[in-house]
């Protein structure tokens, strides 16, 4: 039975540390060269500016506050759209309620799915 010390452990940690500054150095030069060539050429777009810093996240808030209005209204027209189709079904096509069951089945699927994800791919308990 190997016993570990703290002295070796340390050993391995600053080993393993040596090996993955030098594996990640090259990608080390690349991100930066790579971040400082995109601040460069979006340099237009840096604010210096402290008080229209400051303004800037109302300005981002109050601009997606505003979005909500039409899309609520559209959702409601969708789901006009929606009853008026339920109120009909029993004169929907073989093909319209195909795809119905369709929609249905991936929708289940999908939140099967989500839960399987969800649970680290473990199956799930009985």
């Amino acid at each position: 039975m190997v016993q570990f010390s703290p002295t070796m452990a340390a050993a391995r940690l600053s080993t393993f540390a040596s090996k993955v500054t030098t594996t990640l150095a090259p990608v080390r030069s690349k991100v930066v060269e790579s971040y400082s060539k995109m601040m460069a050429d979006n340099a237009q777009y840096v604010v210096t500016d402290a008080a229209v810093e400051d303004k800037l996240l109302k300005q981002w808030f109050y601009t997606k506050m505003s979005k909500i209005g039409p899309t609520m209204k559209a959702a409601d027209a969708e789901a006009q759209l929606w009853r008026k189709s339920w109120d009909n079904r029993n004169s929907a096509t073989v093909g319209e309620l195909s795809r119905m069951a369709l929609f249905g089945a991936e929708v289940v699927a999908w939140f099967a799915v989500g839960e399987y994800v969800g649970r680290g791919f473990k199956p799930a308990p009985l």
